[in-house]
């Protein structure tokens, strides 16, 4: 019989499951609901959906349309979602890769929270910092963009997406101040594949762990964009050592520029036998591009690929320097 409920549409199954008690048992049968990988919680009580057994092994979308608001009537307060409630229904699926209804991230097909209404998002400042990290920590994408979490919840997350079971694969701070001891910061970097450092200013203790910790092979960071961070007092030798580690390297800064040295000691890293980049941008002044060394220059695109001067209006005269892997 149930390999016969197996055939039905899910708007059949649902139906003979109320024919009789022993279709109802046999219709929830986790193998006849593996379709089942989105939830639609418009009211608190659909956080009873989240229960069932036939979903917890599938469950990977999660649908919020109606959050909490202190500010709404107590009629609607009384069936809202509450962030505190839906993250405790949340906590035994481990399946889970996206919360829409924190996030409108069409462009990126990986789970994330990133609230696109900075004036209209739940306040999840009174969620427990342990509860916050574990849940959080199974989204694919995180972005910091536009969440405020508290300080304990900040270090608490980025403490949890430093582990080995975490499963972020990109996190992006955007303008969000960084909260968080730097060998915290540090080791959850590293452990994403894809990290953008936004515009917020990286301190430089944050950037030497971060450098130190790749340069290391700590992790498995591939691609780094960097657009405010303090490297300018980080060693040449560390730094070059860090960028050559990974695959995909932006350095975007209109302050706080590389050194010569710094900017030899990267190419020179990027042209030699260990290296794994396939993408390198580094913006300089016209100065650095003069004094730039033609031969490192040469060596790195010959290990890249193709070499790319491109004039920005900044400051003064600015060049970026792609050098990119060749179709």
């Amino acid at each position: 019989m149930i390999n016969i409920f197996g055939l039905l549409p899910p708007s059949d199954l649902k139906t003979v499951m109320l024919v009789s008690k022993q279709w109802t048992l046999m219709g929830k049968t986790p193998t006849l609901w593996t379709w089942a990988t989105t939830a639609t919680l418009k009211y608190k009580d659909d956080l009873q959906k989240l229960k069932f057994k036939r979903l917890r092994n599938q469950l990977k979308k999660i649908k919020v349309t109606n959050w909490f608001e202190s500010s709404s009537s107590i009629l609607k307060q009384s069936t809202a979602v509450r962030p505190e409630e839906l993250f405790n229904a949340l906590l035994p699926i481990t399946t889970l890769t996206s919360i829409e209804g924190l996030t409108d991230d069409s462009s990126n097909d990986l789970g994330s929270i990133s609230f696109t209404d900075f004036t209209d998002h739940p306040d999840l400042s009174v969620i427990d910092p342990e509860l916050f990290a574990s849940v959080l920590s199974r989204l694919n994408y995180l972005s910091f963009n536009t969440i405020n979490p508290s300080p304990s919840q900040y270090e608490a997350l980025l403490s949890s997406i430093s582990q080995k079971d975490s499963h972020v694969k990109k996190l992006v701070f955007g303008f969000h101040r960084i909260f968080a001891p730097p060998d915290v910061f540090a080791a959850a970097v590293s452990n994403v594949d894809e990290c953008d450092l936004g515009t917020c200013p990286v301190p430089f203790q944050d950037m030497q762990a971060l450098c130190v910790a790749v340069a290391e092979n700590q992790g498995q960071l591939k691609k780094l964009n960097m657009f405010s961070s303090f490297l300018a007092s980080i060693d040449p030798d560390i730094l070059g050592t860090a960028i050559s580690s990974l695959e995909s390297v932006r350095i975007y800064q209109e302050s706080d520029l590389l050194s010569k040295d710094q900017i030899a000691a990267i190419l020179r890293k990027a042209g030699g036998d260990g290296s794994k980049l396939k993408k390198l941008d580094i913006i300089m002044r016209e100065e650095q591009k003069e004094e730039l060394d033609q031969e490192l220059l040469r060596q790195a695109g010959q290990k890249i690929g193709a070499v790319k001067w491109t004039p920005v209006q900044l400051r003064g005269a600015h060049y970026v320097l792609t050098i990119c892997a060749r179709a």
